[in-house]
C-alpha cells in the first residue's frame, strides 16, 4: 500500500487546470496508474484537503459536488445543460463586508447558471 504522503501527492497530481471532479471521476482517474486506490483513503484525503485549504468542494444544485484545486476563486460558471463548470475570474471581485445581520463573514461563493457556448450551437 502506498504511505500517507503518497496517497496524498496522487491525488493533488491528478488536478490539472479548469478539472472539476468529483470523488468518483478522480477515484477512476487515479486507479488507471494506482488500480487498488482506497475509496475511503480518497474521501478521507479529499476532506482533509478542503479542510486545510488545498483543495475547495463545489457544491451545485442538483449535481454530486466537485473539486477543484483553484482555491482562490470563489466564483463559478455552471452549465444547466451539461453540467460544465468554469472558474470565473472576475478583475472587480465582490468584496465581502465584514459584519452582514449580525454575521461575521468568512469567505463568500457566486455562482452563475447558463448555457454553455457548445451547448448553445446544439
Amino acid at each position: 500500500m502506498y504511505k500517507n504522503t503518497e496517497q496524498k501527492r496522487i491525488i493533488l497530481e491528478s488536478f490539472k487546470k479548469g478539472y472539476f471532479p468529483t470523488a468518483d471521476e478522480l477515484l477512476q482517474k487515479i486507479r488507471k496508474s494506482y488500480p487498488d486506490y482506497s475509496r475511503a483513503t480518497l474521501y478521507r484525503n479529499l476532506a482533509s484537503f478542503c479542510e486545510s485549504g488545498e483543495l475547495k468542494k463545489i457544491s451545485v444544485a442538483g449535481q454530486t459536488d466537485r473539486f477543484t484545486n483553484n482555491v482562490d476563486c470563489n466564483y463559478h460558471l455552471v452549465c444547466e445543460v451539461c453540467g460544465k463548470i468554469e472558474d470565473l475570474n472576475m478583475p472587480n471581485a465582490i468584496q465581502a463586508p465584514s459584519k452582514l445581520l449580525d454575521y461575521e463573514i468568512d469567505y463568500h461563493e457566486l455562482t452563475f447558471y447558463g448555457v454553455c457556448p457548445n451547448c448553445q450551437k446544439k
